[in-house]
């Protein structure tokens, strides 16, 4: 469902006609938007994503993309474990406690895990500051092109999705929608007043603050290069901050959302972490995140059920 369609779910909701006659701007109704879709992601975990890391010598931490919320995939024993491929042999390390690793302190390399740990990043990134150095205006899709030809967005000066963008020469502030080139990203930015979309021109300065991290930490410095991990992680949802942006959630979910981010702008003081949304609309968000983790479980349990009798 684009993202125009999901502004108007919200206004119809709100018994609205346009985002003029609302105190907010057409920004805030996409920041509500973002706000319920990603409590729907993280209450039900639907959606998954899949990264794939590669081993430097003799370092123990490895970043995860942003979007990351937790691990999905455990053996026979319910623990999370990551695939490992060392170039021949695939071998498949499980999560411990952050904790148990710190202690053991294992400081000489090792060619294979056997496990790892979830830790938030301790450094915090630096600000990417450049100066635009071609013209990026407002396409029809809403998003605007980003470029600059004294940067790497994929590897020196790295860049994700969801990192926050601003247009210091024209005041104005928005999202990285995606990366679609070493020197390019796509954003959707917009005015201070969150009411209307702009781009850039070549010249404007720009900063971009990148999201918070998670790490990969394994038990033991990795003792050769070229090793690959690859980590299957429950995600939260793209960013829909476009006209024509769109979630990989099923129709009937999308409207739920819509429900909990007018609730949400009704009431701007309403708990949706503490699930405590009032209303027909705010019941509508609660009943389909019950829905959805109902069939969860009910599919997790036919999947075992499957493997004990072998059918």
């Amino acid at each position: 469902m684009f993202g125009k369609f999901l502004k108007r779910l919200v206004l119809d909701a709100l018994d609205e006609h346009t985002p003029d006659a609302l105190f907010y701007g057409e920004r805030q109704i996409f920041d509500y938007l973002d706000i319920a879709a990603n409590h729907f992601a993280r209450a039900t975990g639907i959606l998954h994503a899949s990264t794939e890391l590669t081993t430097v010598e003799d370092q123990q931490a490895y970043d995860l993309p942003p979007d990351f919320i937790r691990l999905y995939l455990k053996n026979n024993l319910g623990r999370y474990f990551i695939k490992y491929n060392d170039g021949s042999v695939y071998s498949w390390p499980i999560l411990a406690p952050y904790e148990r690793l710190y202690k053991t302190n294992l400081t000489d390399s090792r060619e294979t895990p056997a496990r790892f740990a979830l830790r938030d990043k301790p450094e915090k990134e630096s600000l990417i500051e450049g100066e635009v150095s071609e013209d990026g205006a407002v396409d029809d899709k809403g998003e605007s092109a980003l470029i600059d030809e004294d940067m790497l967005f994929s590897t020196t000066n790295r860049v994700h999705a969801r990192d926050v963008v601003h247009n210091t020469t024209r005041g104005a502030s928005g999202f990285v929608l995606s990366v679609t080139g070493e020197t390019e990203c796509r954003c959707a930015l917009f005015n201070d007043n969150g009411d209307a979309r702009t781009g850039f021109s070549d010249g404007d300065a720009y900063i971009i603050q990148p999201a918070a991290e998670k790490q990969i930490y394994l038990d033991a410095p990795s003792a050769t290069a070229g090793h690959t991990m690859t980590v299957e992680y429950v995600s939260v949802p793209s960013l829909v901050y476009t006209d024509y942006g769109f979630w990989r959630f099923p129709s009937r979910t999308c409207q739920a959302i819509c429900w909990g981010a007018a609730q949400l702008l009704r009431m701007p003081g309403a708990d949706i972490n503490g699930m405590k949304l009032a209303g027909a609309v705010g019941g509508m968000f609660q009943d389909e995140i019950r829905r959805v983790k109902q069939e969860e479980a009910l599919h997790i349990l036919r999947h075992r059920r499957r493997g004990k009798f072998g059918r």
